[in-house]
């Protein structure tokens, strides 16, 4: 006689930062859920300070907070930052930012590694006691008139109302449910690394738009430990990779306009080709996706993660909303989540696209109305504010438990 399937809520697929946040926040709505995840060990931590690292909004921190992750991270890794400069490499146009723009006093961002961000989310989520964890992989999904059934690989099934995606971008979930998703190339390649600088970065992250791609340089809490993503083609990520750390030292130096003085040492050097996934449909029937799963964008404005967060808070806020007789019709809510998030991150990829594509112009007569265009902006402050509060989280339809209060 078979083992009868465990009746859940909702399962999340996906032990990652955007799946465990999910879990936090509808454990504390009320709803049982189960987390399904292959094991997957914790990052350890091979250098000073992880090479991946996370700048997150004020509304990310909010919704991280309002879980307990935020007081569960170690916080003397965490460093904020309360500027932000931006200028073209190819002219004197400079535009830039403080959290005096905002109308209540915080920090425009924080940069925390992605070992510190996990570690604090698996804390949290143990310590909830209607969220039961599974391991193991999906290998089907059945829709039923008024819950799913999802198949293990072990042979182990959950009943569910609702079933969410949060496992990354290639998402074995997603194919698994039929869902398409356009992929596109950019052609350009990420190179990461930690340096050490002859000036201190201050509470400020600066990016510098190159004939390549931009470079951005993100402070860690150490006064001379900068963080960088340097977008560039895959030869010059390959050479950057490879060459020797003087090299590799003298180019970054030049790269970013000496701005914070001589680079005295590098940690590794990572690369990553630069690819946009989204996916056609953010739900189908009972299935939702979250995260990755559902976006994957340029790393030009730093929003990933921060996108996946505001997916979670969103359509945890709608389901709160739900009675139990609702949940076992979500249809609706989650086509209403799909409206929202779906228009919101593709205005986030018409965003980054275009200034990617902006920058990458190299007409004599484009690049001066470009710098003119910065400095334009730069003078015009009720527009910066404008600017700030979206680059902070809080543009467009923002979940209750994200929003800034004033």
């Amino acid at each position: 006689m078979g083992v009868r399937p465990q009746t859940r809520d909702i399962v999340v697929v996906g032990g990652g930062l955007v799946g465990l946040t999910a879990a936090s926040l509808l454990a504390d709505a009320g709803f049982t859920l189960t987390l399904i995840d292959p094991v997957t060990p914790l990052p350890v931590r091979d250098e000073p300070y992880d090479l991946r690292s996370y700048a997150l909004t004020p509304a990310a921190q909010r919704i991280l907070a309002q879980i307990g992750v935020w007081p569960r991270l170690a916080g003397s890794r965490i460093a904020e930052f309360t500027h932000l400069q931006v200028w073209d490499a190819e002219g004197r146009g400079e535009l830039r930012f403080d959290a005096r723009l905002t109308a209540a006093p915080a920090p425009l961002g924080y940069m925390v590694e992605h070992s510190n961000l996990l570690a604090a989310s698996h804390a949290a989520v143990q310590a909830r006691a209607n969220v039961a964890g599974l391991a193991g992989q999906v290998t089907a999904v059945v829709n039923h008139p008024e819950f799913c059934t999802v198949h293990l690989s072990d042979g182990r099934e959950v009943n569910a109302s609702v079933l969410l995606a949060c496992d990354g971008g290639d998402s074995p979930l997603r194919k698994l449910c039929g869902i398409a998703c356009d992929s596109h190339a950019y052609a350009q390649t990420a190179v990461i690394a930690n340096v050490t600088t002859g000036i201190p970065h201050g509470p400020i992250a600066r990016q510098r738009f190159l004939r390549e791609g931009p470079l951005a340089l993100l402070p860690l809490p150490p006064p001379t430990l900068t963080a960088i993503v340097w977008t560039t083609t895959p030869a010059h990520a390959a050479w950057l990779t490879t060459c020797a750390e003087a090299e590799f030292c003298a180019a970054l130096a030049s790269a970013s306009a000496a701005r914070l003085g001589t680079i005295d040492g590098t940690s590794r050097r990572l690369a990553f080709p630069l690819q946009r996934r989204h996916a056609a449909q953010y739900v189908r029937e009972r299935v939702a996706l979250l995260g990755d799963a559902a976006h994957v964008i340029h790393p030009l404005a730093g929003q990933g993660l921060n996108l996946g967060l505001l997916d979670v808070a969103t359509l945890v806020e709608l389901l709160a909303t739900a009675s139990r007789a609702r949940l076992q019709y979500p249809q609706s809510l989650l086509k209403r989540y799909a409206r929202i998030r779906r228009g919101e991150t593709l205005a986030m990829i018409a965003v980054t696209e275009q200034l990617n594509r902006m920058f990458a112009i190299h007409n004599p007569g484009f690049t001066w109305l470009r710098n003119t265009g910065l400095n334009l902006v730069d003078k015009l402050t009720p527009l910066k504010r404008v600017l700030a509060q979206h680059a902070m989280g809080q543009g467009g339809e923002v979940p209750a438990i994200a929003r800034e209060l004033i």
